[in-house]
Parts: structure tokens; C-alpha cells; sequence
């Protein structure tokens, strides 16, 4: 009745107000994006910003800064100008533009890098002879508060036999597109991109690929649509286009390394030419689930304290992609055990397992131990709430039931600005009566060993605990990584030395061995002055940990396999 009344109150109001007296929408921020060429090759990129200035004259420009571990970003930018204000400094990552009260400005500027596709660091943006591929929080100026303002994205002229593809197109296609869809974009392009399209669930995928791999792009684009159809089928509450690009990275001596990162309609791979396309599996379930965990699940912490969230947005994701990649079929039952199994030995092995969550605010873009531990300790947590939620509610619910009715809150009432993990423990506990605060304080908040229970996965699988002594290589592997594969932090009193490795020597290749796994013979083939040479030892440290794996029930039929599948994956 109240609703009712109220819509007729408005209607009426309506019909006796002018057009005029109506707030308008406000004017769209227009990107260009213009490859600059001398002869045949990419000197730079153009962008070109049109848009109006605030009403009172002045207006902040915000120059792209840090992100994903890279800072000072506003140094690959040069010759900026803006046509309808005079330009002052405010600081080195802003602009203080002054003009006309609702001026039309036009800022341009280029951006270059000179820089090969790195391994170590494959966010930032790239502009070689050949080709380009630039994520938009790594290029893209905006005017202050402006991220939810409408946008438009447009490629300028680009040279011929080039190919040049972005998720900011989806604007084009009939999608709303706002300033933070284009800043949260990414691009690909140059004379040797390729496009290949799919039909996904609600729209069409677009996978935009260059380089060499041991895969073709057509397999790449038929197992992207693969993952994105049946997470579409899951949530049932997507219809738009998406894009995935494929950015080559320079080849990493003696390893294969591949990254990714979600966009709001797409997500941008990279990786190394020695990747198979079996490694993609997990990454593509992992980006395209960010597409609800956490986005349509509630927000993140601000600024500096993002990462405080990153166990529930980054954790709760992998939880959800293997059980996706299981669900589907992409993964077999032991495959999809293999790969827990992973995740179990990586988290026993860590140097941060036990670290608190303030320590992954610190330290998450300076450690790798510590960005993986929100990853590691949030999917444990998954997997143990969802049991405790199937315990408490009969079998009648689970973890997708969760996640699905935050997705509902959030879809009626877009404006509720509650955190995701707080809308997270609020509907556990309404629909499940447990209260999970304990929980949090323990092993998010101080740190302490996740343990998943024994019987998690029923019949179908035991969960085995072990302990046996720690794992330790006795050299630095992250700076001996960085160095090209030459041992450095070589302790002495190791195994290793006294089986005869010594600071200097280069890792060609690990023979034998488990990281994290000080019961299995490590074995490496070296070189130094006097040749290649295999250095065995057992890598055995200081202290003892505690592992967990899975072990699949053995003999399991078909029609069993498949019933493993459907309920370990929560289907």
C-alpha cells in the first residue's frame, strides 16, 4: 500500500514539473586512444581526454600513479596540454586545471615505455615497435570524483594491418560504459593480434591473443567460453559482452610464469611462451570469477587497506573457481584433488602461513610468501565454512547458497555501501544461526593454521594430516629467481652445501623433488666453471610443519566419479 501511494505521489509530481527544472545527466568523459607511428613502428600512445570542467572553475586531474605493485606511473606520461584551462602542478600525480565555470577542455598526452613484457612485473604497460598492450589504471587520467560519470571509448586512426581491441569498446555495443570501466580496462594491440569470437551465456566473448604458445588461439578462445558459460549458468545474472586479452611476456630463464588480473568485463592474461594451456584452466576460472567475488558481492576496503579484504575477495574466489573448473568438467576429480593438493603443500610450507592480517596489508606487493597466503588461508576457510554451513542446515544449504543471496541483496539496493565480508558473516549467520566473528579473529586476524576436517569431502575423499620436518632448499629461491637462476643466500650450515652447492652456481633445472615436501630427494643439475654437475640432497630445515592432502577414494567407477564430482563441487 505505502509503495503504491508513494509511486502515484511521484508520478503525479512528475507531470507538473518542467523538463527544464529536470538535473540532467552529466556530460560524457570521451577517450581516445591514437597509436603513434614513425615508419613501422609504435613510438607511442596518444590519449586524448574531452570533458567538461567542474562548475566553479577549477578542476582536479588525476594522473595514473600506482597500482598492482607498480608506482610512479604518471612518469611514462609526457607533453600533457590541455586546451581551454591553464595547467598547475599538484604534486607530480595531479593537475590543478583552471577555466571558465563547465568549460569544455581537451587534455592530451602520450605514453611510451621502451620496456619488454616483464615477468616480473607483466602490469606494466607496454608500447613496443610492434605492438601495445596497456591496462587502463596504468594510462588513463581522470578529473577528480569522476569514476562513476558516463564515458565513451574510442580507437583513433590505427595503422593499417594492425589489429587493436579492448574491453572499453563494450561502450559501442550498447552497454553503459562510466569513467571507472575505462580506467579499469585493458587493451592489446599491433600488426600481429588476432580476435577470436564465441558465443557465451548473454552475450559474446571476444579473446584477443599475439605471440607464440603451445596452443593455438582458437583453443585458448573455445576454453575461455567453456569456463565463462558455465559461471554465467551459476550466477544467472549476466548479459554483456566480455574480452579477454592474451599479453606475451619475455621468456624467464628455467621457468613458466603466468598472471592475470580481472577487469570489470574482462579479464588480461600474460604469459611466458613455455605455458600450456591446462595452466590457463585455473587462471580463467580465477579472473572470470571476480566478476561477482567480490564485485556483486559488496565493496572493498579503500586505499591502503584493500588488501585487509583480499582472504574473502581473492580466497573466496579460488574456492569458487575450483569448484567451477569441477562442476564443468574443465577439471577431472583428480585433477581438481592435484591441484588442492597444490594449494595444501604451497600453505604448509609458507613462510607467512602464519602471519596475521596485517602483515598481508604490509608486505602483500613486496613478499610473494605473503601475496599468496590471502589466497591460500581464504580458500581453506571456504572449504571449512561450507562444511560447518552443510552440518548446521541438514545438507539443505551451502557456501553457492551464501554467496548467491549477497549477490540478491546487492542487485536490490546498489547504493548499500556495507563491506563483502561483512554482508558475508551477516547472511551466514541469518542463514545459518552460526556466528563466524571467532573464527575471523583467529585465523584471518592473528593468523593462526588453517585445518580443513577430515571427512570435508565425504566417500569420496580423505583428508590426511601429517607432520614431518620443515622444507628448506638452503638458499634464497626468490632472489636466486630474480638473478637468472644463480644460487645466492646459500647457507653454509644447509643440506644443500654440504651436498656440495655453493653461492654463484646456476640452476639449469630441478630434476627431481617437491617444494614444500622435505621427504622427497631434491635433485638439481647445475653449472659453474667446472660444467653441469647433479647436486642430490634431502631439503630438510629447521623445526617441523603440518600438511594436509588429499587422497581420492580409490576405485571409484564412473557413475562414482561423476557423483564425486557433483558434490565436492557443491552441485
Amino acid at each position: 500500500m505505502f509503495a503504491s501511494f508513494r509511486i502515484g505521489l511521484l508520478a503525479a509530481a512528475a507531470l507538473t514539473t518542467s523538463a527544464a527544472a529536470r538535473p540532467s545527466e552529466p556530460d560524457p568523459v570521451r577517450y581516445r586512444v591514437t597509436p603513434v607511428m614513425q615508419g613501422p613502428d609504435l613510438q607511442a600512445l596518444e590519449i586524448e581526454i574531452r570533458f567538461r570542467g567542474d562548475a566553479d572553475g577549477e578542476t582536479r586531474l588525476e594522473l595514473p600513479n600506482a597500482w598492482g605493485g607498480e608506482t610512479e606511473l604518471w612518469r611514462r606520461l609526457s607533453g600533457l596540454t590541455v586546451a581551454g584551462a591553464s595547467v598547475a602542478e599538484d604534486g607530480p600525480e595531479a593537475r590543478i586545471l583552471k577555466h571558465r565555470p563547465g568549460a569544455p577542455l581537451t587534455v592530451r598526452y602520450r605514453v611510451s615505455s621502451g620496456a619488454a613484457a616483464d615477468p616480473r612485473a607483466p602490469y606494466r604497460p607496454v608500447v613496443s615497435p610492434g605492438w601495445f598492450s596497456v591496462l587502463g589504471e596504468t594510462v588513463f587520467a581522470l578529473p577528480a570524483d569522476s569514476a562513476g560519470r558516463p564515458a565513451s571509448f574510442t580507437w583513433g586512426s590505427v595503422p593499417r594491418g594492425w589489429t587493436a581491441a579492448s574491453d572499453a569498446e563494450h561502450g559501442a555495443m550498447g552497454r553503459p560504459l562510466s569513467v571507472g570501466d575505462v580506467v579499469e580496462s585493458v587493451s592489446l594491440g599491433g600488426a600481429d593480434v588476432t580476435v577470436q569470437e564465441r558465443d557465451i551465456p548473454g552475450g559474446r566473448l571476444r579473446v584477443a591473443a599475439r605471440g607464440r604458445r603451445p596452443f593455438t588461439d582458437a583453443e585458448l578462445a573455445d576454453l575461455a567460453a567453456q569456463i565463462i558459460g558455465a559461471d554465467r549458468s551459476f550466477w544467472n545474472d549476466t548479459a554483456e559482452p566480455f574480452f579477454v586479452a592474451m599479453t606475451p611476456l619475455e621468456d624467464a630463464p628455467a621457468a613458466s610464469v603466468y598472471r592475470g588480473t580481472g577487469r570489470a568485463d574482462g579479464f588480461a592474461l600474460y604469459g611466458t611462451a613455455n605455458v600450456d594451456l591446462a595452466a590457463y584452466r585455473y587462471l580463467l576460472a580465477h579472473e572470470h570469477s571476480h566478476t561477482w567475488v567480490p564485485r556483486a558481492l559488496g565493496r572493498m576496503p579503500e586505499g591502503a587497506q584493500e588488501a585487509s579484504g583480499y582472504w574473502f575477495s581473492e580466497g573466496f574466489t579460488d574456492f569458487q573457481a575450483y569448484r567451477s573448473l569441477l562442476r564443468s568438467g574443465v577439471w577431472s576429480p583428480e585433477e581438481f584433488v592435484a591441484r588442492l593438493n597444490e594449494t595444501l603443500g604451497a600453505y604448509a610450507a609458507s613462510p607467512a602461513r602464519t602471519a596475521p592480517n596485517a602483515r598481508v596489508v604490509a608486505d602483500f606487493w613486496t613478499d610473494y610468501a605473503v601475496e599468496k597466503l590471502p589466497y591460500q588461508r581464504g580458500m581453506l576457510l571456504a572449504w571449512t565454512w561450507d562444511r560447518r554451513l552443510r552440518e548446521a542446515t541438514g545438507g539443505r544449504l551451502d557456501l553457492d547458497d551464501v554467496l548467491l543471496r549477497m549477490r540478491d541483496g546487492v542487485r536490490a539496493d546498489s547504493a548499500d555501501a556495507t563491506l563483502a565480508s561483512d554482508r558475508f558473516f551477516a547472511t551466514y549467520r541469518e542463514m545459518s544461526g552460526v556466528d563466524l566473528s571467532a573464527d575471523y579473529t583467529r585465523y584471518v586476524t592473528d593468523g593462526a593454521a588453517v585445518l580443513l576436517p577430515a571427512d570435508l569431502f565425504g566417500t569420496c575423499a580423505e583428508i590426511r594430516t601429517e607432520t614431518f620436518p620443515a622444507f628448506d632448499r638452503g638458499f634464497d629461491a626468490e632472489k636466486t629467481a630474480a638473478a637468472g637462476n644463480v644460487i645466492i643466500g646459500l647457507r653454509t650450515d644447509s643440506p644443500a652445501y654440504a651436498a656440495g652447492l655453493r653461492e654463484g652456481m646456476k640452476i639449469i633445472k630441478r630434476e627431481a623433488g617437491q617444494p614444500g615436501d622435505s621427504r622427497v630427494e631434491y635433485v638439481l643439475r647445475v653449472s659453474d666453471g667446472a660444467g653441469e654437475r647433479l647436486i642430490r640432497f634431502q631439503p630438510v630445515g629447521q623445526g617441523e610443519i603440518t600438511r594436509q592432502t588429499v587422497v581420492l577414494a580409490p576405485g571409484l567407477g564412473e557413475a562414482a566419479r561423476a557423483a564425486c564430482a557433483r558434490s565436492m563441487s557443491g552441485a
